[in-house]
């Protein structure tokens, strides 16, 4: 689904609600839905985004009676503010250089006999002769064509829409093979030539990235034409929509419109306006009561998007939206509920646990506030280590991971037979989907570490002799409980401990473990995690909402 959030302000801006909708915004993207962020000072575009905008009458046109910016950037180039525009530009190696030259030598030589003003026959014939057949040739699909790629055709894409409603209002485009057609109103103060040289300085970034090249990716310069009428808007908003079409595609084009229920995407069909609109506490606060009266309007105006109403504070209620009801909190809906007698739903905020605690992608790809306990042992594989104590501990622990942070070394022959006899054992015991060898799959950085630790509910350091056993240190410093074997440098170094005896059963240092009340702590600490994860939140509680159910 396409979904808007709406708050007074947004992320870069620092604040909890602005935390709160950047990570709920991501949590959307990564279960497959559009999302995009407004803010108060995008109040403007938003309503155009859900107004009735269907007339081209929207924005005006080539004025002659005001002045016009003439430069010239390789082709001569008008603009003129606030005016729609129709711009063109193509990849590097779109067109042969024979092509452009001989079109450049029997334009120039053209313009030489009709001098402008033109009348409308003139402008005819050079549009026919000279404009038509630089659109046809790019049309033919020479050179690498990669906006055909996926990836390729996204970074033009994000490039295109990233200042639209701020710098310029975009009406349409077309991502062909080799080039790209726009239909757009630059806002008064951004120079034509500055905004397109931001859409190619910032699409080139993610063509290379995705290409996993660092050449050049744009032709020089760019071919652009002043709307003049509401007729020619209607023309060339036509011709883009048709492009892909005149140049015999099924596929590999993306075609965006700004005032149509679709697009097409790469053949396969999207839209642009929400389906969905998340409004956080602008219905609630009155920091900007005109914003809050155009959406309670738009609320009333536009029954076919679903509205949410996500109470965070309630300091205005002057009136209620039309809207589902959710409050962060039953102390927050208790409160609504006295100006309202609509369900309210309640739906805690989540939270980004792995950008709190600072997680690697490498950590957070583990999952470890699922498991029902993490053991935690940094190491090496060596026989005094006794991982194979570990091993059987963790046969008595069915809901525990034992993380493993050491790698088998190729360089130690003993390390690699210690590796497999532990992988065997694993194997016999029944556990060796419990146990998570790490340096199997790359060393880890000190980064992943500290990771490591956060999520941990207890340091397991089973050695059977030490010199000093820094990681009792570490694990102090990270606030987690050790749980470690009863040999004299451990008793040395140990802040706060439990220890074991090398002679105890595997079961009874499993119930050690598990009795621990510090470790229960830690325990409880990841069922938070778990509990208020934003995918969770967003899976089990707010997608049922966006879906259309309307009880609590």
């Amino acid at each position: 689904m396409r979904i808007a959030i709406l708050h007074y302000s947004k992320p870069p801006v620092i604040g909890g609600v602005e935390r709160v909708i950047g990570e709920q915004a991501a949590a959307l993207r990564r279960l497959g839905h559009e999302v995009k962020l407004w803010s108060a000072d995008e109040s403007s575009a938003f309503g155009k985004l859900l107004g009735d905008d269907s007339s081209p009458l929207q924005g005006p046109f080539l004025h002659p009676m005001r002045p016009i910016e003439r430069h010239r950037h390789i082709l001569p180039h008008w603009q003129q503010d606030g005016v729609w525009h129709f711009i063109t530009w193509r990849l590097a190696d779109s067109l042969p250089q024979e092509f452009i030259e001989t079109w450049k030598s029997e334009r120039d030589d053209w313009l030489l006999k009709h001098p402008k003003p033109w009348n409308p026959e003139t402008e005819a014939q050079y549009h026919s002769r000279f404009s038509d057949a630089y659109l046809e040739h790019l049309d033919s699909g020479l050179g690498s064509c990669v906006l055909k790629q996926t990836d390729c055709a996204e970074a033009v894409e994000q490039a295109l829409c990233y200042f639209d409603g701020q710098r310029y209002t975009l009406k349409s485009f077309v991502i062909m093979p080799n080039h790209v057609h726009v239909l757009v109103r630059l806002h008064d103060g951004w120079p034509q030539e500055r905004v397109i040289q931001n859409w190619k300085e910032r699409s080139a970034k993610g063509i290379n990235a995705a290409l996993g090249s660092t050449g050049k990716v744009w032709q020089k310069g760019y071919f652009d034409r002043l709307i003049r009428s509401v007729e020619h808007w209607e023309f060339v908003d036509g011709y883009i929509r048709h492009n892909p079409e005149k140049a015999k595609l099924r596929s590999d084009f993306r075609i965006w419109s700004a005032d149509e229920s679709s697009a097409y995407k790469l053949g396969e069909a999207t839209s642009r306006r929400p389906s969905i609109v998340i409004v956080h506490n602008v219905f609630t606060m009155p920091f900007d009561l005109e914003w809050t009266r155009e959406l309670l309007e738009l609320t009333r105006t536009r029954p076919d998007i679903r509205w949410i109403n996500w109470v965070h504070d309630v300091r205005w209620a002057e009136q209620v939206p039309q809207a589902v009801q959710v409050a962060v909190s039953e102390h927050r809906r208790l409160e609504y509920a006295k100006v309202t007698q609509e369900p309210i739903h309640v739906i805690p905020n989540g939270v980004d646990a792995a950008a709190v605690l600072g997680l690697t992608e490498r950590v957070s790809a583990l999952k470890l506030e699922h498991a029902g306990l993490v053991l935690l042992q940094p190491t090496r594989f060596v026989r005094r280590k006794n991982i194979e104590l570990g091993l059987r501990v963790l046969a008595a622990l069915p809901e525990a991971v034992y993380v493993v942070t050491a790698a088998p070394d190729p360089h130690q022959s003993d390390g690699m037979v210690y590796f497999a006899e532990l992988v065997a054992l694993a194997k016999s015991l029944g556990v060796r989907d419990q146990v998570r060898f790490l340096g199997e799959s790359g060393t880890l950085s000190d980064d992943d570490v500290r990771g490591l630790y956060q999520m941990a509910d207890t340091l397991f350091f089973p050695s059977t002799q030490e010199g000093y056993g820094l990681p009792l240190i570490e694990a102090a410093l990270h606030g987690v409980p050790v749980v470690c074997s009863d040999i004299p440098a451990h008793r040395e170094v140990a802040i706060s401990a439990t220890f074991f005896s090398l002679e105890e059963p595997a079961e009874l240092i499993a119930a050690k473990i598990r009795e621990n009340a510090t470790v229960q702590a830690r325990q409880e600490r990841r069922g938070v995690m778990r509990r208020l994860s934003w995918e969770r939140i967003v899976r089990e509680r707010l997608e049922p909402l966006l879906l259309g159910a309307s009880t609590p």
